[in-house]
């Protein structure tokens, strides 16, 4: 880095010469202010590759002369000097002066006017210079072009005397007082002098003397002040770059000759004054950023003008900066070239700011009271201080703290206001125009507006645009067609919101749009399509919400976290959601999923409709009084975080059918156990309360995850069944693992500590050398586990003896009277060792059942390996028959049964005999008169509403020959409704179905006289069917009821009997009951053998 003092300009003086600085741009006149001028800096970059110029300047910068004067000006590009033949020179008024094609201008009337150079290519790219044609009154006889110098050491100028018209072929001597302060060298043949600062700094006078052709002399004198040498405190690259400050002064002037300013050349430093040059042409990203800057002033006189043309991003950020007023010839402006001025109050704008610039370049200026713009301006306006387009379409900028707690009215004709506009703003209400059509980005974040109503053709607003907006209450969504991403996000005191169901328009919400506000109830219309993720999630006083007829796309965890939710509601044309049981359906492509279920509700057993195919993402979180939640047959998915929060859920049901599941942690589960079907099981802890004993039955090629650490103690015991494959557990290894044969990858977790890693035992079902084996062995030893903690696993065993006790196929018999006592031992083995467990249950014909004796330890062999009870059972009826449940450390539990013998069964089963079907409960009240009574569509749905006002709710009415029933708050139920015990099917439009009815992937029978949902046997128009209980739904292929096998139509379900083909093997099912035959069957006088399976033998 070094300075370098440039060569003087070419400059052709033809009378009297104004004064002329060597590369810099000098006030000039008598009327300007005193020039400062120092060591000079070209300004001018070799050229680089083939980059086009972007910038013109003149040298110098403006001149005074006198009627017939001439001068030679410079064009110079930013890269390069320019060639006359690259340019075009003009004068703005020929009777001033005039300009031949090489920049000769010539003198011709007194006055101002401008020179202008522009690429012959590029008209966008020119400069411009002013030109002061000056006559000196014979009275005055001689003047200087400036009233004063002001030199820094080393500095040179050319200074020119103006003659009187009398005078212009006198010649002019030159003196300086002290004559050390500067060399003064008169430039012969002319009426002007060179004059060079010396090294010392002090202050003189400069005086010019002409004598007319009478002898009588006539001076002109100004003060000359060379300044003391600060160069050493600014650091300037050769191109005329300042990149930084190391001087200690408070205020400070950049060096004429600087054209730029660096990133960050002035970040940090303790200056609070600052005058800009006006050879300086750009401004630099965070230039100024954190120092303390408290007045900036750009040099930009009518004689020297500035040459600003550029600022950068964030180039004033947290400075001191109060009142900022910018050069007349700046165009470029960064983005964000004024956020983050805390205390900015106003700031001007020249003509030359190019279109389409300034949007969210005032973000975070909270003190902004004004933005004011050259009238010249073509592209933007000021109307009273707040920034539009100048066609007045857009607002660009409304200052933060104008009308702070008072109110504004956009200009009529506005279409659009953009991004960040009224971003931080204080004033409390904006009446908006009729004609607006847009608000942009965080166009109101922050803002305190109170109330908010867009207009009825209003269309879009951009994200986030009224976030965080601490006193808005009510909003009115006017014609808007689409609620943006985050759009009222945390606007807690919001209350209310109109989304105007009468204009029909609003098409979607965006995610996180409502999320964190006070809104209590949201009625969606019928317009809305889709609702996308968390659109109204963390509303902490929504109590109700309901869903309009067009809802087809529902985002995940739209209600998430809403914990005072309390009623759903589905309007009865909506053909894809519904409310079942208070909870919240969706129906798509076959499958249907629970979505969402009230968590405010005061249920505390909730049975999942039939037909459910998956239980959605956090459907039951918190809902603090649920007990206990039956899951249907045929469920496949429970999703994330299904019941996370439900912390007095003991217990939960979950069917085989369920393959995935990551939503049974933070409950108050003692045991999860899943079936045999699991393909993905995930159970994170992470703080979460992780149940005691997890327990999969099996997998298909499974895979089970576990990470963190459960805020609870560590699982007990994790029991995984054959077909799981990946068993992973990063956080807490629970203390008994029994793992299958098909494991292939184990983790255990290795930073837990030694003494739990030392009460850990591991069970493989597969001897040692298999893969299963060496999978657990590999992850023991590499997570530090002992070895000797690896054991094989055996299946469990369960037995029954005892006098009179024999086996009788699955189960076990005894000849016994009703009261007389039936001894009999339990032994159980295999399984893990020790701490097995059983608990006796005796079962009444009905099915009723009784506790004898509750889970209890049972007596352990010397080894653990085996266990026995010894009880007397004695049977309260001849039908009664007892069940004995075992179970190990894992809670798999096993069971048998002891029934009392009652002679041989007949030789052929009975045809099933279905119970009496039910009778509606409750029976159906008889409305009284439907004519005093009307339908009246709610925020939630129907009603039926009586004249008086009242209506029925929490109740089933007849109306007009059909069953409805209504929920608490009076609308009809639609889809599944759970009932006194049974469940019934209502139409999209309320009324009650029976007969068959399908629904997702099952049919259902509803009986014709009650309408409720028929479960077991079924005689339907001349054939048998079998409805599982419990879901209803219809079973198809091979069904085990009560111990014997039946083949039931995969196309109809209808029961199959005699002769069937499946699977290659041959089976035979008894006509009239349709039980599969094994053993030897004689059929149309033939005798045939069939296998425990039922195939047939031969």
């Amino acid at each position: 880095m070094f300075h370098r003092t440039l060569s003087a300009l070419a400059v052709t003086l033809v009378g009297a010469l104004s004064i002329a600085v060597c590369g810099a741009s000098p006030a000039l006149g008598a009327d300007a202010a005193a020039s400062r001028v120092g060591p000079q800096h070209s300004g001018v970059v070799s050229p680089s590759g083939e980059a086009a110029p972007s910038f013109l300047f003149l040298r110098p910068g403006g001149t005074v002369l006198a009627p017939g004067q001439s001068m030679t000006f410079e064009a110079l590009y930013d890269t390069r000097p320019a060639d006359s033949s690259d340019v075009i020179w003009e004068s703005s008024d020929t009777s001033v002066f005039t300009v031949d094609g090489n920049g000769l201008v010539t003198a011709v009337g007194v006055g101002e006017a401008k020179i202008t150079v522009t690429d012959r290519a590029r008209s966008s790219v020119f400069g411009v210079s002013p030109v002061q044609v000056r006559a000196v009154p014979e009275d005055t006889g001689i003047e200087l072009s400036s009233p004063s110098l002001t030199l820094l050491p080393g500095g040179g100028v050319v200074v020119n005397a103006l003659l009187a018209p009398s005078l212009r072929a006198r010649a002019v001597t030159w003196s300086l007082t002290p004559s050390t302060l500067a060399t003064l060298t008169p430039n012969e043949g002319t009426p002007s002098a060179s004059l060079s600062a010396s090294a010392r700094s002090g202050r003189g006078t400069l005086s010019a003397t002409v004598t007319n052709e009478s002898g009588v002399a006539v001076t002109a004198s100004i003060e000359v002040e060379v300044e003391p040498d600060v160069s050493a405190d600014f650091v300037i690259e050769e191109d005329g770059t300042l990149t930084g400050y190391r001087g200690t002064d408070a205020t400070v002037v950049i060096p004429e000759g600087v054209t730029a300013i660096a990133s960050h050349a002035w970040s940090g430093t303790g200056v609070t004054s600052l005058r800009v040059p006006s050879s300086v042409r750009s401004i630099g990203d965070e230039a100024f950023s954190g120092s303390s800057l408290e007045s900036l002033t750009f040099d930009d006189g009518e004689q020297a003008p500035s040459q600003l043309a550029q600022i950068g991003s964030r180039a004033f950020v947290n400075t001191a900066i109060t009142d900022l007023s910018l050069p007349r010839s700046l165009v470029q402006v960064a983005p964000d070239a004024f956020v983050e001025m805390p205390r900015l109050t106003s700031l001007r704008l020249g003509p030359s700011v190019a279109a389409g610039q300034l949007v969210g370049s005032f973000a975070e200026t909270p003190e902004l009271t004004r933005i004011e713009v050259d009238g010249a301006n073509a592209h933007y306006e000021s109307l009273d201080g707040v920034l539009y387009t100048r066609d007045r379409t857009r607002l660009i900028a409304y200052p933060a703290a104008r009308s702070a707690g008072g109110s504004y009215t956009i200009a009529e004709g506005v279409e659009g206001i953009d991004d960040m506009a009224f971003l931080m703003a204080r004033v409390e209400s904006v009446s908006l125009p009729s004609t607006l059509r847009r608000i942009g980005i965080q166009s109101f974040e922050g803002a305190h507006l109170r109330e908010l109503t867009l207009p009825d053709a209003f269309e879009t607003m951009g994200a986030s645009a009224f976030w965080h907006m601490p006193a808005l209450t009510r909003v009115d969504l006017g014609g808007a067609r689409h609620v943006s991403t985050n759009a009222f996000r945390d606007d807690a005191a919001l209350r209310e919101v109109n989304m105007r169901p009468d204009h029909g328009r609003l098409a979607s919400v965006a995610d996180g749009a409502f999320v964190g506000t006070g809104v209590t109830s949201i009625s969606l219309p019928d317009s809305v399509a889709s609702v996308d993720d968390e659109a109204f999630a963390k509303m902490p006083a929504l109590t109700s919400f309901h869903v309009g007829a067009g809802l087809s796309d529902l985002g995940e965890y739209v209600l998430e976290e809403d914990e005072r939710l309390a009623t759903i509601s589905v309007s009865l044309s909506n053909p894809t959601f519904s409310v079942s049981d208070g909870a919240l359906y969706r129906r798509e492509e076959g499958a249907s999923t629970l979505v969402r279920f009230p968590p405010a509700s005061t249920a505390t057993e909730v049975v999942v409709a039939p037909g459910t195919t998956a239980i959605g993402a956090e459907a039951f979180e918190n809902s603090a009084s649920l007990r206990r939640v039956v899951l249907p047959d045929g469920l496949q998915t429970i999703g994330e975080g299904a019941f996370d929060g439900c912390a007095n859920l003991t217990e939960l049901g979950i069917p085989d059918s369920v393959r995935e599941a990551a939503g049974l942690t933070n409950t108050g589960l003692d045991t999860v156990e899943l079936g045999s079907q699991v393909r993905k099981l995930r159970m994170d802890a992470r703080g979460a309360r992780v149940a005691r004993h997890i327990l999969v039955r099996g997998g298909v090629d499974g895979v089970f995850s576990s990470q963190g650490v459960v805020a609870n103690a560590r699982p007990e015991s994790a029991f995984f069944g054959e077909g799981m494959t990946t068993v992973s557990f990063s956080g807490q290894t629970p203390r008994v693992l029994v793992l299958p044969a098909t494991l292939t990858s184990l983790r255990l977790a290795d930073a837990m500590a030694t003494d739990q890693k030392d009460d850990t035992i591991i069970y493989v079902a597969a001897p040692e050398g298999t893969a299963a084996w060496r999978a657990a062995a590999g992850a023991m030893a590499g997570a530090g586990y002992e070895a000797s903690h690896l054991l094989h696993y055996e299946a469990p065993t369960l037995t029954l003896a005892g006098s009179g006790i024999d086996e009788a196929g699955a189960g076990y018999s005894v000849s016994a009277g009703q009261g007389a006592g039936v001894p009999l031992t339990v032994a159980a083995s295999g399984g893990t060792l020790g701490g097995r467990e059983a608990r006796l249950v005796e079962v009444e014909a009905d099915g009723t059942e009784a506790v004898l004796r509750d889970w209890g330890a049972m007596s352990n062999s010397s080894d653990t390996r085996s266990s026995s009870l010894a009880y007397t059972w004695t049977p309260s009826g001849t039908a009664a028959s007892l069940r004995v449940e075992v179970r190990d450390a894992t809670r798999l539990v096993h069971s048998a049964t002891l029934t009392l013998a009652r002679g041989l069964p007949a030789p052929t089963p009975a045809a099933p005999t279905p119970g009496a079907l039910p009778a509606p409960r409750p029976a159906p009240t008889t409305f009284p008169d439907p004519t005093i009574g009307s339908w009246s569509w709610g925020p939630l749905g129907w009603r039926f509403v009586y004249a008086d006002g009242g209506f029925p709710a929490n109740t089933s009415a007849v109306l007009d020959a059909q069953i409805y029933r209504f929920d608490p708050s009076g609308y009809i139920r639609t889809g599944w409704a759970y009932d006194s015990g049974s469940w019934y099917y209502h139409a999209p439009t309320g009324e009650q179905v029976s007969g068959w009815v399908r629904d997702a992937f099952s049919w259902y029978y509803l009986d014709p006289a009650s309408g409720a949902m028929v479960t077991g046997w079924l005689l339907e128009g001349g054939s048998w069917f079998y409805l599982t209980p419990g879901s209803g739904a219809m079973a198809t292929g091979w069904q085990r009821v009560d111990g014997t096998w039946y083949y039931l139509d995969p196309a109809s379900g209808a029961m199959v009997t005699g002769w069937l083909l499946e699977g290659g093997s041959w089976y035979y099912l008894t006509p009239g009951s349709g039980a599969m035959a094994t053993g030897w069957q004689r059929v149309d006088g033939t005798w045939y053998r069939f296998a425990d399976t039922g195939r047939w033998l031969g």
